[in-house]
């Protein structure tokens, strides 16, 4: 049973890859692999058929609907009409490996030229390859999922759903082919093949040569094979307003159709022995673009300046509106502590309790505002009305509302000036004057100031408040 099962799958192995070489051979060379293509590929795969030469005369690797004529195959466009594929940029730049992918999914024939990827239904395919003299190759076929590429990519491109996406300056299936901007150059020598990305190019382009020369120009999309396309003899690289919108709308269409990134291109390549030199640009769009940016550029900068300095003017201005509320309530602030502390100085509970302990109740013993047990170190402060607060509590209490918590009695600065005209002669200032020597002394020295403010001038005044009291509102 193991042996059975080994055995199936070695078969379905070696059904999906076929690998033969072939040893000092001319002429046309048959690689059959129909059975595999129809027999065993799915939907979701495609067949790469790879040849990699090895020595003698350079073969070019075919896929035809038929058998091809021999006696046809000595030049590119009499192949493309015997319906035949071939890896044709690597075949010209003498490459060592040569591939096509086969599949049944159906592409548009920009696809399948820029990919070298196929869409084949017919069941007599010709697959091989083909050298006018003696060569010795290798060709290998094999199934692998659609997404994967049929060569590595190379110059960093890499590979997407398939197929080499490339970086700008670099061209094939593989982006082996190196280019050069054609705008960045003085001159064009043979061995070199230029590109113009048109979308840095206006509407026309135009370079004028010192020689008429044999030259090729393309769009690289359309025709995206290096040494093949129209041949002319001129001193002039000229493109119009209506070749590169053709080019771009092909490009945006590749693109769409394959899902990664590609540039538009036209493709430039001389045919001369001797470098030739570009004497004139009358290139109006690339003029008219450089003084455009050269205005612009600047005017942005200035615009841009001018916008930084009004925001900052601006944030300075907001920041001292809302600094200046700040600092009034600051000073409104600061003033009414002074206030505060003028009328109704700060000193310990010890203190007080020391010099009117007699008049000191149950209720005396907290504040009634934090309900907190006095204790000797506390800072208080002795209201006329002779109620003890902390400090604190009573400068909080009367920022807010300006009257005593237990009595209702006005605690505003107008009537507290009334009743104490003289700040020397109040119990408060007694307290501070108090001295440990003297202790006896100003306690009956506090307590005849108790009894002045219990004195006619002070009852009078009180009674008179007391009317007051009633009308006193809570956030006055």
């Amino acid at each position: 049973m193991l042996t059975l099962m080994l055995f199936c799958l070695w078969k379905t192995s070696f059904s999906q890859t076929k690998d033969q070489r072939y040893y000092n051979v001319k002429g046309l060379q048959n690689f059959g692999i129909n059975e595999m293509f129809h027999k065993y590929l799915s939907e979701k795969q495609k067949v790469t058929i790879t040849l990699t030469y090895e020595d003698g005369e350079i073969p070019f690797l075919l896929v035809c609907d038929n058998k091809p004529d021999v006696n046809k195959m000595t030049d590119y466009d009499l192949i493309q009409k015997e319906n035949c594929k071939i890896d044709i940029n690597a075949y010209d730049l003498k490459q060592q490996i040569q591939t096509i992918s086969l599949t049944k999914n159906q592409k548009s024939q920009t696809f399948q030229r820029n990919f070298n990827v196929y869409y084949i239904d017919n069941t007599n395919l010709f697959i091989g390859a083909y050298s006018k003299l003696q060569s010795t190759f290798n060709i290998s076929a094999k199934i692998q999922s659609l997404y994967n590429c049929a060569k590595e990519c190379k110059n960093g491109g890499s590979c997407f759903y398939g197929v080499c996406e490339c970086y700008e300056g670099t061209f094939g299936n593989d982006c082996s082919i190196i280019g050069f901007n054609i705008k960045d150059q003085l001159k064009l020598s043979s061995n070199k093949l230029y590109y113009l990305p048109l979308y840095l190019t206006g509407t026309t382009f135009q370079r004028i040569l010192s020689n008429q020369i044999p030259i090729r120009q393309q769009c690289y999309v359309e025709t995206p094979f290096i040494d093949q396309g129209s041949l002319l003899i001129t001193n002039t690289l000229q493109l119009t307003y209506d070749k590169i919108y053709y080019c771009r709308n092909l490009t945006e269409a590749l693109q769409n159709e394959s899902q990664i990134k590609l540039n538009a291109y036209f493709i430039f390549k001389i045919y001369s022995e001797y470098d030739v030199s570009i004497v004139l640009n009358n290139n109006s769009s690339d003029g008219i673009q450089k003084i455009m940016m050269m205005i612009f550029i600047p005017l942005f900068v200035l615009i841009f300046f001018l916008l930084v300095c009004c925001g900052v003017k601006f944030y300075k201005k907001k920041l001292e509106q809302t600094q200046i509320p700040i600092k009034i309530e600051q000073n409104v602030e600061k003033k009414f502590i002074n206030f505060i502390n003028f009328y109704i100085p700060t000193h310990k509970f010890e203190q007080i309790k020391e010099i009117i302990q007699e008049e000191i109740n149950e209720k005396d013993l907290y504040c009634s505002i934090c309900l907190e047990i006095f204790i000797l170190q506390h800072d208080v402060k002795v209201t006329y009305c002779k109620h003890i607060y902390h400090s604190e509590c009573l400068t909080l209490w009367i920022q807010k509302i300006k009257i005593c918590p237990l009595c209702r009695a006005p605690l505003d600065e107008k009537t507290l000036a009334s009743l104490i005209p003289q700040r020397s002669l109040t119990l408060i200032d007694q307290i501070s004057s108090k001295s440990q020597s003297d202790y006896n002394k100003l306690k009956i020295f506090s307590m005849n100031s108790l009894s002045s403010l219990n004195g006619p001038n002070t009852q009078q005044a009180f009674q008179n408040l007391n009317y007051q009291r009633s009308l006193v509102m809570v956030d006055q």
